[in-house]
């Protein structure tokens, strides 16, 4: 795999996760440069809609948007729990049965 992100613990990545683009040497050499981002586009639309499966992203320090229906971007990793939490609310607030009088 190759990344462009500095090494964990670095002071440009000091949270110590890398971020990867979906990029493999080996992939690319022998298929066009938009194998794997169209392959993940693909997933993503066949589950977005054909799928019981609810999908949500959320992208640190890195817009999701353009793949998925439902995402957001957070700038700062400390940001992730709370993010979620609200996704995972909103998720069941949707699935909630409307109650009619």
């Amino acid at each position: 795999m190759e990344t462009a992100e500095k090494p964990p613990g670095s002071p440009q990545n000091p949270y110590g996760y890398f971020r990867r683009a979906p990029v493999d040497d080996s992939t690319l050499s022998v298929n066009p440069a938009s194998y794997l981002e169209d392959h993940l586009r693909e997933v993503i639309t066949l589950i977005e809609n054909r799928s019981p499966v609810e999908l949500t992203a959320i992208g640190i320090g890195h817009d999701v948007t353009r793949y998925y229906q439902k995402a957001v971007t957070i700038t700062d990793a400390e940001e992730l729990g709370g993010t979620m939490l609200q996704a995972l609310s909103s998720l069941f607030d949707e699935r909630a049965p409307r109650r009619t009088r």
